[in-house]
């Protein structure tokens, strides 16, 4: 089991490095800059980080898997864009092709919303002001953790493509807020960032 941990910094130094590199817990880190500089680690076991806000999400490595960390420039709320990705078989065909996926998900807002069996009832959650902030597969395996400034999903068998992932927010036009990619895969702790076939930013509405 591996803990993925995400956090945006107010400001990275030499000084921060040094203090994460010597943390004896972490079995991988980086420290970069997509909009706001971010600290991104791997660890064996849940860590606790003083003075930042972490997204963490516990998983099983597969080789077949990469993640998508979506980091926006302001609050915003991953609501509809969660609902797109891991509900609306319009946005992600998988949903009716793909038996790995065709169980739906469960969203945890509030309360707790089974798709596509609350479909209505959670869009009208949704529209009401509910906010969710997970989505699990119906095994109960995190799928995506969210909160008002980062989206992180797991892409690939089992869950949504990246493809799938990443239509709901191809926001075309004025309006919205200019959020920015990083795409990564974890083996045996280790973080490999690649870029290459993917957008740098997007827009959230």
């Amino acid at each position: 089991m591996t803990c993925v941990s995400f956090a945006l910094l107010d400001k990275a130094d030499d000084g921060m490095e040094r203090r994460i590199g010597e943390n004896k817990l972490l079995q991988d880190h980086l420290i970069g800059r997509e909009g706001s500089d971010f600290l991104l680690a791997t660890s064996e076991e849940t860590v606790m980080f003083e003075g930042v806000k972490t997204l963490q999400m516990r998983l099983d490595e597969r080789k077949s898997e990469d993640l998508t960390i979506i980091v926006s420039e302001g609050d915003v709320d991953y609501s509809m864009h969660s609902y797109h990705a891991y509900a609306d078989p319009f946005n992600t065909p998988g949903l009716v092709e793909d038996h790995r996926i065709g169980d739906g998900f469960i969203f945890k807002a509030d309360r707790t919303y089974d798709s596509p069996e609350d479909n209505l009832r959670l869009l009208r959650a949704i529209k009401s002001g509910e906010k969710v902030r997970g989505v699990y597969r119906k095994d109960g395996i995190v799928s995506a953790l969210m909160d008002s400034r980062t989206f992180m999903a797991r892409t690939g068998p089992f869950h949504p493509t990246v493809e799938d992932l990443l239509k709901p927010f191809k926001a075309r036009g004025k309006g919205g807020v200019k959020a920015h990619l990083i795409a990564f895969n974890v083996k045996k702790g280790k973080i490999t960032v690649d870029n290459t076939f993917k957008p740098k930013t997007v827009k959230v509405r």
